[in-house]
């Protein structure tokens, strides 16, 4: 797995596989990726288990959004 000062140019629309070994090694620097925008494909024994990402906005979320750039 890359380090994150690796990741961070390049997060936006990217996906990554990584094994639950890996997850569990460096569970803070997976995370701080999917807070960037990118997308994990946990593995076990090479069988997708998972998939971690970023939720989408809430309609509220949208809406607020949506009113911040009405106002800029």
């Amino acid at each position: 797995m890359k380090s994150l000062q690796e990741e961070v140019g390049s997060l936006s629309g990217r996906e990554e596989t990584i094994t639950v070994t890996e997850l569990r090694a460096r569970p803070g620097d997976v995370l701080s990726q999917v807070e960037l925008g990118k997308t994990f494909t946990i593995t076990r024994c090479g069988k997708k288990i998972a998939i971690i990402s970023k939720p989408e906005p809430t309609a509220l979320e949208l809406g607020a959004q949506i009113r911040r750039m009405k106002h800029k």
